[in-house]
């Protein structure tokens, strides 16, 4: 029986997902080897977009550049901290949350589009239900977890906590650096004239078309939990 395009997607993720945790739960040298081989094949994709591009080598270094950077982020939260599981629990949960939100906020209220020279379906409604979805959950943890991410304001000393709602501000702002990471992407793509950014994932595409909104948000996650969340 031959797969439908939705069918083949959830499938993919049914596999690629539990096992994409599992070695990011494991840690050590199974997280390493797997953040190394997901970087290489970023960079892979990138250089493949960029050769079809007018500027291919510096496009090629500003890609790279931007793996780096995300990636760096991604693999400072899971090791330097002590409850480094945690965090990249937390950060994955709300871009999972922005991505959901974005999609039925989008299909079921419509609207004014967002982008559309760039991503024709994105709507300033999905932007928001990205936005308040990633709020939510980031606001559900801290409530969750008080002892770990104390939300105190630097300049305070510590000495007084920050109001949920400004909790719920930074996930809301986590939720949008994501829209803007999936925007980035996608509008590389369309100037250089590519649907995917490869053919990794059966019903996907490539790598980066499902890490877009995790490769900006890393770096701003870990930069607001050491300068303000910590």
């Amino acid at each position: 029986m031959k797969l439908s395009s939705l069918q083949i997607r959830i499938l993919s993720g049914v596999i690629l997902g539990p096992l994409t945790l599992f070695l990011i739960y494991l840690g050590q040298m199974p997280f390493f080897i797997f953040m190394l081989v997901a970087a290489m094949i970023s960079v892979w994709e990138w250089w493949r977009m960029s050769d079809a591009g007018e500027h291919p080598m510096r496009d090629v270094l500003i890609g790279a550049l931007y793996m780096v950077v995300a990636y760096t982020s991604f693999i400072w939260l899971r090791t330097q901290f002590l409850e480094g599981l945690f965090l990249v629990a937390t950060l994955l949960l709300c871009v999972w949350a922005s991505d959901i939100g974005a999609y039925f906020a989008g299909r079921a209220i419509g609207g004014p589009k967002l982008a559309p020279r760039v991503s024709p379906n994105k709507t300033w409604a999905g932007f928001i239900g990205a936005m308040v979805s990633s709020g939510a959950v980031l606001t559900i943890l801290f409530a969750a977890r008080p002892s770990l991410m104390q939300w105190t304001p630097v300049v305070s000393g510590g000495l007084i906590p920050i109001h949920s709602f400004v909790v719920f501000l930074t996930g809301c702002w986590f939720g949008a650096v994501g829209q803007a990471g999936d925007l980035l992407i996608s509008a590389f793509k369309r100037r250089v004239g590519v649907k995917d950014t490869g053919n990794l994932i059966p019903g996907h595409g490539g790598l980066l078309d499902r890490i877009d909104s995790l490769l900006l948000v890393s770096p701003v996650f870990l930069l607001a939990y050491m300068v303000w969340l910590r």
